[in-house]
């Protein structure tokens, strides 16, 4: 990644001079992340973003959403918006990422899937908002007429969603049913307060060390306020599905309460959030997202009763 000399001249400001070692994102059309080693030896991420709709809640989220988690997750140095160039600069988090580290031991797994949810409810629990949707770095919605209402914000994305979905035949009518339903049963969320939740949390963004000890989360951009349990659906969509027990460490770690209200506004999520998946696999070209999407919509579907 090559960036300009003001964007050179701020990352200098403010871990003085550096050297790139190593460029993670080479061939990244999003996301830059660069491996920086100052000159007095310290190791630094530089992360240049080119959406700030990713980049304003990626600062706000490490000044302030990340701070209850403590040692696990960066500290954010420096953020900028210069010379055309939106970046961060954070302190490195030890180890591999999950699925780079290729772990295939249940019981190792279990216990990882376990601390991210309970490292996850710590940060939620420590924080709330008054408005759903993404922030700006400074907190104030990124989006025009933020939606505070919780049953309008989760009736009208599931409505947006399926419209867009539908009406690029993506879907068919048969999921009518289930979107119905979805729709009618949005009022169970009018308790709701605005949370922290991620759109991907992922064990691609979770840390750990040789022996699968859990280091830390990374990567905050896909961040937002939102439903408490609105960040749990990716994970059995794209990596738990098969693997159920993965799921319910998480939810174990976090400390859920099962019962019929939680099982209802999971199921209603997982609606939502299949559908996002769909119809962004479909608009960006990304079949891996699209099947997922499609699997989970139709499993949900199958095991419904009207």
């Amino acid at each position: 990644m090559i960036f300009g000399a003001e964007t050179h001249k701020t990352i200098t400001f403010a871990i003085g001079p550096f050297e790139i070692i190593n460029d993670r994102r080479k061939d990244s059309v999003r996301t830059g992340v660069l491996e920086v080693l100052s000159h007095d030896g310290r190791r630094f991420f530089v992360k240049i973003h080119n959406r700030l709709s990713r980049w304003n809640p990626e600062v706000y989220a490490y000044g302030h959403w990340t701070k209850p988690l403590g040692q696990y997750a960066p500290d954010l140095i420096a953020s900028f918006d210069n010379d055309n160039v939106f970046g961060i600069i954070i302190t490195p988090i030890q180890g591999r990422t999950v699925n780079e580290a290729r772990i295939t031991d249940t019981g190792t797994l279990g216990r990882i899937y376990h601390e991210a949810g309970r490292l996850f409810k710590k940060m939620q629990g420590s924080n709330a908002g008054d408005y759903f949707g993404i922030p700006k770095s400074d907190g104030s919605p990124y989006e025009e007429n933020a939606e505070t209402d919780p049953v309008r914000y989760v009736s009208g994305s599931v409505e947006r969603l399926y419209k867009s979905a539908y009406d690029n035949t993506i879907i068919d009518s048969s999921f009518a049913p289930l979107i119905k339903w979805s729709l009618d049963n949005c009022g169970i969320f009018k308790d709701e307060v605005p949370v922290p939740t991620n759109w991907d949390l992922s064990p691609n963004n979770w840390m750990v060390d040789e022996d699968g000890s859990f280091n830390g989360f990374i990567d905050f951009e896909n961040m937002l306020w939102g439903i408490p349990l609105d960040s749990f659906a990716v994970i059995k969509e794209r990596y738990a599905f098969d693997k159920p027990f993965l799921k319910e460490s998480f939810l174990c770690g976090y400390g859920l309460e099962q019962n019929e209200v939680t099982e209802v506004k999971q199921k209603i999520l997982g609606v939502k959030s299949s559908i996002a998946s769909i119809v962004y696999g479909h608009d960006s070209g990304n079949p891996y997202f699209f099947d997922c999407g499609i699997k989970m919509l139709r499993h949900i579907a199958d095991n419904h009763k009207i």
